[in-house]
């Protein structure tokens, strides 16, 4: 997983420095126990284009997963802390 990822991250970066951008700061990986925090960090993921002032909206952004419904699972697959 790891090199998946650090593979993941080299491309992303190359993509954001051809945008003249880069990884938005104060954000970690951590391990997502609730459901409250699970919503707060897919909100942070998607918002990070418009932060950037890349688009104006989520939805705009070819990689969002805000307009893909569909990948939403139901219920809740991990600990439901009723929040």
């Amino acid at each position: 997983m790891h090199a998946l990822m650090s593979h993941i991250a080299g491309k992303t970066s190359k993509l954001l420095s051809h945008h003249q951008t880069t990884w938005q700061d104060s954000y970690y990986d951590t391990f997502v126990k609730t459901t409250k925090q699970f919503e707060y960090v897919a909100e942070y993921i998607e918002l990070n284009p418009v932060t950037k002032g890349l688009v104006e909206k989520p939805e705009q952004w070819e990689g969002s997963g805000a307009r893909r419904r569909d990948l939403i699972t139901e219920p809740w697959p991990f600990l439901y802390d009723g929040e």
